[in-house]
């Protein structure tokens, strides 16, 4: 790994991902008023995105992490790894949805986002360790 890589705090991905998904999912209007027309049920795909990517990210940080240790073969508790940051992830999708019913600013909770919000997770689960073996940052085989 390069010097920069080694300055970088390993929590500092997902931290920026978590404080984007609370703008995006708890802000009264987040984004500007578009012209564009409205398609019904686009924002699950919004859900999805940001509930994987806080996944992505996540698992991004914990293996920039071990690599700091010095650990390039760590294939033991990847499993167990992946059901914990999962299950953060899908309680965290839960948690925003928790809280936009109770802030009462014109959001609401919707438990098809949240569905998203899961769906989105299990995809990251899936799509991840094939994402950080291209980047160069997977578990070497042994």
């Amino acid at each position: 790994m390069g010097k920069f890589a080694n300055k970088i705090p390993a929590w500092l991905f997902s931290a920026f991902v978590v404080v984007a998904i609370l703008w995006l999912t708890l802000a009264r209007e987040p984004l500007p008023e578009t012209s564009l027309p409205r398609i019904p049920g686009f924002d699950k795909i919004g859900h999805a995105c940001m509930f994987g990517g806080l996944y992505f990210a996540m698992a991004f940080d914990w293996r920039l992490h071990h690599l700091r240790l010095g650990n390039r073969k760590s294939r033991r508790g990847h499993a167990l790894r992946a059901v914990v940051l999962a299950g953060l992830c899908v309680a965290f999708g839960g948690a925003v949805e928790l809280l936009q019913g109770w802030m009462g600013q014109g959001r609401s909770a919707d438990w098809l986002d949240f569905a998203a919000d899961a769906a989105g997770v299990l995809l990251s689960v899936a799509v991840t360790p094939w994402v950080l073996r291209r980047i160069g940052l997977g578990a070497r085989p042994r």
